[in-house]
Order: C-alpha cells, then sequence, then structure tokens
C-alpha cells in the first residue's frame, strides 16, 4: 500500500479540481429556502494604515447596506493543516445569494484599492446549510 504524502494529497486535489473546473462552466449559487452564504476573505495585509483607511472604508458600509453581518474579523488565527494562513481572515454571513452578489457588483472595485495594499487576496462565497 502507498503512503500519500500532504503535498501530494494537496497536488493531487488541485489537479482534480483544474482538471474538473476545465470542463465545466461556473454556475451562480442559489440559495434554496433562505439558507445563509457565508463570504470567506483572506489576504496578507502590507499596508494596515492605507488598507483600513481607503479599502475597509469603502467596504464596510456596503456590506451593511447589504445585510451582510460579520462572523469572524481579522481575528488572530491559527493554521492547523496545509499552508500558512494569510494575516487577514474574515467570514461574514449575508441573508441571501441576492444580497452577496449585490454587495459584490457595488464593492469589486474597491477589491482592486484593497490589492494594492495586500497580497494575496482571495474571497470566497459558500451556500450555507439550511436547517431541517
Amino acid at each position: 500500500m502507498t503512503k500519500w504524502s500532504v503535498p501530494a494529497i494537496t497536488a493531487a486535489f488541485i489537479l482534480g479540481a483544474l482538471v474538473g473546473g476545465s470542463f465545466t462552466q461556473p454556475q451562480p449559487l442559489r440559495a434554496a429556502g433562505g439558507m445563509p452564504i457565508y463570504g470567506i476573505y483572506e489576504a496578507n495585509v502590507t499596508d494596515q494604515e492605507n488598507y483600513k483607511e481607503k479599502f475597509l472604508s469603502l467596504v464596510i458600509p456596503k456590506l451593511e447596506k447589504n445585510g451582510i453581518k460579520y462572523l469572524a474579523r481579522g481575528g488572530k488565527n491559527q493554521t492547523l493543516i496545509g499552508t500558512e494562513a494569510p494575516n487577514r481572515v474574515v467570514v461574514t454571513e449575508a441573508p441571501s445569494m441576492d444580497a452577496e452578489m449585490a454587495f459584490w457588483n457595488e464593492s469589486k472595485d474597491d477589491f482592486k484599492i484593497g490589492q494594492k495594499y495586500s497580497t494575496g487576496m482571495r474571497f470566497v462565497i459558500v451556500e450555507g446549510v439550511g436547517a431541517k
């Protein structure tokens, strides 16, 4: 039996995702039955002052306007497996996909500003688990 190392498993996962993704067109998530949508944002902030003044000052009001609330906001984090987490990890909850997409459409240019003061920015949204 062959033992797989963490880097080998990670590489296999990434390769599988790339190959699988090349055959399908991305589809927008659709929340069924009022399931919340969670946003996971990561970045390595390199200029804290400008990041806060020129990026967050634009984004925070748009989050609030769209009913999106913070669940975790840039606090201390610890990586348990995989590559080290960036110094800024944010988790948000939106009431619907429409709210999340409205926020994104209003803010996507703001994220370009945020990239001037950070590296490795990533923003992922995921449908939550509905109550049964």
